[in-house]
């Protein structure tokens, strides 16, 4: 699995608008080939700061959709709402999910 991190500085005052324009776009890339998960975080301490990770099943799925139309599209719905960004990929190496004792 890899996983897209793009850290996105809001302009100020348009947190909301911002959230509410990636509900859509994630919900839009979540239905394409290839597309595992979609999450949005913000930084509580800078209100205005976002992660926005995209978890693709692998390189290709990830390399047809950087190559797409709809990419282009998806990502200029959010274009005006950056004041800054820088963009990663990761590859998930280890995975271990939680357990949980209900047993006391």
């Amino acid at each position: 699995m890899l996983r897209t991190v793009l850290e996105m500085t809001v302009h100020a005052g348009r947190e909301a608008e911002f959230r509410a324009a990636w509900l859509e776009t994630a919900r839009a890339a979540a239905r394409l080939p290839g597309s595992v998960a979609q999450t949005l975080l913000r930084d509580p301490r800078r209100p205005g700061v976002h992660m926005i990770m995209a978890d693709w099943t692998d390189q290709a799925s990830l390399d047809a959709f950087q190559r797409s139309p709809e990419r282009e599209k998806l990502s200029a719905r959010l274009e005006h709402f950056r004041s800054a960004a820088q963009k990663r990929v990761f590859e998930a190496v280890e995975h271990v999910p939680a357990h949980h004792n209900l047993e006391r």
